[in-house]
């Protein structure tokens, strides 16, 4: 099943030296959900939020069982910090189909702050990367600097 990325892992950089390649990756977008920079980390990194109306952006990667074990691992699952789940994903060309993407677990979460300077460029700059529209760039620019 792919994996849907949303947050830093959009970074190919990031998902290399993670999984030692960076799996073929294609846009998409989540429909029902918002994102939000409310996981608890140093101070907050980002999440995703059920939201009628709302949409998230980002990437579908094609890994394999074991790459998603890694991931697992630096997303915290063991520890409770993110959960894996299933949702439903708009590709670019219409289609529907089922991926995992992970979401902060209850006691991770907490109030949402803009994240740190570093950690939002990683996200806008992997956004870029793979070509997300210009309008998501914005949403996510405004909402990591929404209370600086």
């Amino acid at each position: 099943m792919p994996y849907f990325a949303y947050g830093s892992n959009l970074s190919r950089s990031q998902m290399e030296k993670r999984l030692g390649r960076v799996p073929p990756a294609r846009a998409a977008r989540l429909e029902g959900w918002r994102l939000a920079f409310n996981k608890r980390g140093r101070p907050v990194y980002a999440n995703i939020v059920r939201h009628a109306g709302g949409a998230v952006w980002g990437v579908l990667y094609e890994c394999t069982e074991a790459e998603l074990a890694v991931m697992d691992r630096y997303e915290g699952v063991a520890g409770g910090h993110y959960r894996r789940i299933v949702v439903e994903v708009e590709t670019e060309d219409g289609g529907r189909l089922a991926a995992i993407t992970y979401e902060a677990c209850p006691q991770s979460v907490t109030e949402e702050q803009p994240p740190p300077p570093e950690y939002a460029a990683r996200i806008l700059q992997g956004a870029a990367e793979h070509g997300l529209p210009e309008a998501w760039l914005k949403e996510v620019l405004r909402l990591c600097e929404a209370s600086r």
